[in-house]
């Protein structure tokens, strides 16, 4: 995880980490998050997030990378289906953005199915 370096960023991490659990804990309450197929993450959270902001309007659902994946910090962008995660995946290259992996739901795991580097 990126280390903090003031009291503003701290407070921003925080509040990130607050909004994205509270997010994964909607989708999984809801049965939502059995919806999404693939899940993709990133190198750090800072690329994740950055991943977050661009990819409004254009698809995937920011939440921490599931403990189904890893069982730590970081960012996961979920994505319903293969035609959903290919338009995510080009914009993602499109923008520079690092993908460090992409997994498939099977059942109640997620298997790596690819990644970007």
């Amino acid at each position: 995880m990126a280390e903090a370096k003031g009291l503003g960023e701290k407070i921003f991490f925080i509040a990130t980490g607050v909004r994205l659990h509270a997010k994964e804990y909607f989708l999984r309450f809801t049965g939502l998050f059995k919806r999404y197929r693939y899940c993709i993450s990133f190198p750090s959270i800072p690329e994740g997030l950055k991943a977050e902001k661009e990819l409004k309007g254009v698809g995937g659902v920011s939440i921490p990378i599931p403990d189904e994946i890893f069982e730590g910090c970081g960012v996961g962008i979920l994505v319903k289906d293969e035609e959903e995660l290919k338009r995510v995946l080009d914009h993602l290259k499109n923008k520079g953005i690092l993908v460090s992996g992409v997994f498939k739901r099977e059942g109640n795991r997620f298997l790596e199915v690819g990644g970007e580097g």
